[in-house]
């Protein structure tokens, strides 16, 4: 478990087939760099790519981590990560709060990027998403203890897509691994709830020049696949793509699409990833619906 002394804090990260160009993941609120193993990992290695994914601040051991716990602050690690392994420019990957991290490395820090991913992206909190800040907030702060079998089915109505929740075989096996898979708890992960804020960084993100492939989930009710949209219709020639019959973990449910959308992406040159006028967005369509 290889791990870096940067920002303050030692920065815990997987590295994974050493030979390939590198990738970096960057997971989302609560999760830690393991639950890329399952999936994402060993397409990219078998794809010949090099794999870094660490794990970001608010995750233990630095639940409270000099500087806070913001976007802001967790881009800042993303780079000085990046620097520390002396990484040439690199594809990055954000899923979720991921991709919120992914979008502030691109503004602050594009020359560090060759092409960027951001899976269940938003620029900007909508009311629901709001709420369920707030509730993760206050269930903290309540100190209530939450049975293992609540826990594991109010993830699921989140997390998956009702596709399978109609599965009998796939919803045991989900509700198994959410009632037994100990995730990242305490105040750091409580901030990371909080970090994204409630500032619209569409403006922003409309600047960018880095190329840029939107991932969105259409049964995502956490993060809805419009705002995933939104993203790449405001940044000059970004690609979007839409995957059918999944949820907010649409990499774990449909890993085989997600992962078929991310190396086909790699794969083109990045001075071709800005094929379209700008301010629109090229369509790619996987497993279903497009951009169109």
């Amino acid at each position: 478990m290889p791990s870096a002394y940067l920002n303050g804090l030692d920065l815990v990260h997987d590295d994974t087939g050493s030979d390939g160009e590198p990738v970096v993941l960057v997971n989302g609120t609560g999760a830690t760099r393991t639950a890329w193993r399952a999936h994402q990992t060993p397409a990219l290695v078998a794809a010949g790519y090099r794999v870094i994914a660490p794990d970001n601040r608010g995750i233990p051991p630095n639940a409270l981590p000099p500087g806070g716990i913001t976007l802001e602050a967790m881009a800042a690690d993303l780079a000085a990560l990046i620097e520390h392994l002396a990484l040439p420019p690199c594809r990055v990957v954000g899923f979720s709060l991921g991709a919120s991290i992914v979008g502030e490395l691109l503004l602050t820090r594009p020359e560090l990027v060759s092409q960027a991913v951001m899976m269940a992206g938003r620029a900007r909190v909508d009311a629901f998403g709001g709420a369920v800040n707030r509730a993760a907030a206050d269930l903290y702060d309540s100190g209530a203890a939450v049975p293992a079998s609540h826990r594991a089915v109010f993830q699921a109505l989140c997390y998956l897509s009702p596709h399978t929740l109609r599965d009998p075989a796939a919803v045991r096996d989900w509700l198994d691994v959410f009632t037994y898979a100990e995730g990242a708890t305490g105040p750091g992960v409580r901030a990371q709830h909080e970090a994204m804020g409630d500032v619209d960084r569409l403006p922003r993100y409309a600047t960018l020049d880095v190329p840029l492939l939107c991932i969105g989930f259409a049964d995502d009710v956490m993060i809805p696949a419009a705002a995933s949209r939104e993203i790449a219709d405001a940044v000059p020639g970004a690609r979007y793509t839409e995957i059918e019959r999944c949820g907010h973990y649409g990499h774990l449910e449909r890993p085989v699409e997600v992962n078929a959308a991310m190396l086909d992406f790699f794969a083109r040159r990045p001075e071709a990833a800005h094929p379209a006028a700008p301010g629109r967005a090229v369509p790619a369509s996987v497993s279903g619906r497009g951009g169109a």
